[in-house]
């Protein structure tokens, strides 16, 4: 788009503003608070529909969870650079969005209820098993087994490879849309993110109320159903709204979509029709947790690897022998990852243990060689840059138990009534959503009013104070646990209080996140270290819920834990993650001040 459009563009949204505000943002928040909606709807709801309706067990049901959020996390990289080169921001977002619409509608084919047999029992009808074995009436069964509708459970799982492409094409650049409404010089710039990000909230906070209640009450079909609907809400509000975002969300070169590509198609379409088959991937992929982890460990390491390498090079500060060196180091954590998840080789975890402690001990002798040989701010900031990402890990990790294994203590063991009514599970997933809507305004202002007496904490303080209120959060339900009541429950005042820690932690940590990747980053690879960012989050996404399987229980067909037993096998999770969030937290507050100074005057 030319300079002389843009400028018409920016007349036309100014004449045509809604309380202060370009009416192309209100198109942009009314879209996002519905897909958040979707998202949310049944992100809370995704872990108590396998363990409980399909029977998965907590382990199978977390893989699942751990591959999903992964995913989605991770996709939005690759969906905002084919906006950014090819469809913009507005194609990209309504083929996400018809993409979301579909997948969350499938959602709601929930099949037929698992069925477990215990051991001993006669069968009064053929049983197909799902390798396709049959098993005739009048068969009595030597070991329990666990019959699952496995159509509609391949239904499920390309309904999740639906929505990971959907929010993949639609999350990255629903937000940037907003930030193209405004000049970079527009005073109304912050207010404008303001009003959008109170959508998200929104958005999260409605769904988890209402489509859990839906969800656990009426049946699963109606909650992943009402989930569905908000997205095709959202994807026609953006259809009708398109006239208002004024230009700024076209392709940067629209005849390039034009040209032919796969024969008689176009660019444009080329994409779309490529885009299909990788729902076959991802549909593998859902299903085979392991790989998304090796994937998300092999990108994270190499990116941090290779920033840090570019800051030395960029500045000289290191030799030819030590880019070789970290290059090495690359390929190691690769085969770290790769006897991790995969175990190629007879005593792959030991192995993976030592070439883990190596690579550790090879970066930090790197980054100390760097500071010896040149430290140069942009050296120093990179180092700092990576700190902050991988701490995101330990902080996201912790706090995505929400969606895992503190909806299953909310489930199991926890007294959900007040008087008259019950609360379900899924519907305490709007407690983080609700805090910030009360908090992130009063935070903003207290970082502001810290600002102006120059006592504002630095951002890696900041993070330290994050991941430590999220350890500490883990505390209150720890404490909770020793007072149970006649039946042995734990009262829901604790997982609240829980839920309002880690919320005023990710308001420590979640804002001033990306603010420092944009500031610490050099300056022409500030794309990477985002993407590096967001590798970051999808990793611990999959890292939760690999940590929750701490907690997986184990039950015997037709049997279920007794409540003390669940108590204390979800204490002792918690206690873990307690003292490792506080130890983690501790530890950033400790360094802070060296890493205050690795900033180079970077707040």
């Amino acid at each position: 788009m030319t300079d002389s459009v843009a400028a018409t563009a920016d007349d036309q949204s100014r004449d045509r503003d809604f309380l202060g505000h370009p009416i192309g943002l209100y198109v942009c928040f009314t879209t996002e608070l519905w897909e958040r909606f979707s998202f949310y709807g049944m992100k809370y709801l995704l872990l108590l529909y396998l363990t409980k309706y399909h029977l998965f067990s907590d382990g199978a049901g977390l893989d699942v969870l751990g591959s999903y959020a992964g995913l989605v996390y991770a996709l939005p990289l690759i969906g905002g650079m084919i906006a950014d080169r090819y469809l913009g921001m507005r194609k990209s977002v309504l083929f996400g969005g018809i993409l979301l619409s579909l997948g969350h509608l499938l959602m709601a084919v929930e099949g037929h209820q698992a069925i477990n047999y215990a051991a001993g029992t006669i069968l009064a009808n053929d049983l197909t098993l799902a390798s396709g074995e049959v098993l005739a009436a009048g068969t009595m069964l030597s070991e329990a087994i666990t019959f699952r509708d496995t159509a509609s459970l391949k239904v499920f799982y390309f309904a999740l490879a639906l929505i990971v492409m959907g929010v993949g094409y639609l999350k990255p650049n629903i937000s940037t849309i907003v930030g193209k409404l405004y000049s970079k010089d527009d005073p109304r710039r912050d207010g404008g993110f303001t009003i959008f990000y109170m959508g998200i909230n929104i958005g999260s906070f409605a769904a988890t109320l209402l489509c859990g209640w839906l969800g656990e009450t009426f049946g699963w079909r109606y909650g992943f159903g009402a989930a569905g609907i908000g997205m095709i809400i959202g994807l026609i509000t953006f259809t009708y709204g398109q006239k208002y975002l004024m230009g700024h969300a076209e392709p940067s070169d629209p005849g390039k979509l034009k040209k032919k590509f796969l024969g008689p198609i176009n660019v444009e379409w080329s994409i779309y029709l490529l885009s299909l088959p990788f729902l076959g991937v991802f549909w593998l992929l859902v299903q085979h947790e392991p790989v998304v982890l090796l994937t998300q460990n092999v990108f994270l390491i190499c990116s941090v690897v290779g920033l840090v390498l570019y800051s030395m090079v960029h500045n000289k500060t290191g030799s030819n022998t030590v880019a070789y060196s970290i290059a090495g180091l690359a390929v190691v954590s690769g085969i770290y990852a790769i006897g991790v998840n995969l175990h190629f080789i007879p005593g792959s975890e030991t192995l993976a243990e030592y070439v883990l402690y190596g690579s550790i001990a090879l970066i930090i002798g790197f980054v100390v060689y760097g500071f010896m040989t040149h430290n140069s701010p942009e050296f120093g900031r990179t180092v700092v840059l990576m700190i902050l990402i991988l701490s995101t890990v330990v902080f996201w990790a912790l706090f995505e138990q929400s969606a895992g294994s503190m909806t299953l203590f909310a489930d199991r063991v926890v007294d959900r009534s007040i008087g008259d009514t019950t609360f379900t599970a899924s519907q305490f997933g709007s407690l983080n959503a609700g805090f910030i809507m009360l908090l992130a305004i009063p935070f903003a202002m207290l970082w502001t009013w810290l600002a102006k007496r120059d006592i504002e904490p630095s951002t890696p303080l900041k993070f330290g104070l994050g991941i430590l209120q999220v350890g500490i959060g883990f505390g209150a339900l720890v404490f909770g646990a020793q007072f149970p009541n006649e039946a042995g429950q734990i009262g829901m005042i604790w997982l609240v209080l829980a839920y309002l820690l880690h919320t005023t932690g990710e308001l420590c940590l979640s804002p001033v996140g990306l603010s420092a990747v944009t500031k610490l980053s050099i300056g022409n690879v500030v794309g990477v270290s985002m993407g590096t960012w967001f590798l970051a989050t999808a990793l611990s996404e999959t890292v939760a819920t690999r940590i929750g399987k701490m907690a997986a229980i184990d039950t015997s067909v037709g049997e279920t834990a007794d409540i003390a037993t669940t108590v204390a096998t979800y204490t002792a999770l918690f206690s873990f993650l307690m003292w490792f969030g506080i130890a983690m937290g501790i530890f950033m507050i400790v360094i802070s001040p060296i890493l205050r100074r690795w900033m180079h005057g970077i707040h």
